[in-house]
């Protein structure tokens, strides 16, 4: 709720999860700012005073699950954050 909205705008948030195992969230927030983009999942780095520690954990556990996280521009304007995991057929 705090980067998922413009300064006093409502947050616009959209999730999508397909069967292939990729989860999107897009939000119309401010962004990445670019001077964070390259250390956006890198522990105890944060561009908003917090621990740092959310995003390089949430990257941390796709890895250890086989998959990934990234981040890129929303097309609501904001971040795109893609987290993709294998699948398993049963």
């Amino acid at each position: 709720m705090t980067h998922g909205h413009a300064a006093g705008r409502p947050a616009e948030i959209a999730l999508n999860v397909t069967p292939d195992g990729v989860l999107t969230i897009d939000d119309a927030g401010p962004g990445i700012p670019p001077d964070l983009a390259d250390s956006l999942f890198d522990r105890f780095h944060s561009g908003s005073g917090s621990t740092g520690l959310g995003l390089s954990l949430a990257s941390w556990v796709a890895q250890a699950h086989g998959g990934t996280l990234i981040a890129t521009g929303s097309p609501l304007g904001g971040a795109r954050f893609t987290l993709r995991l294998p699948t398993h057929n049963r």
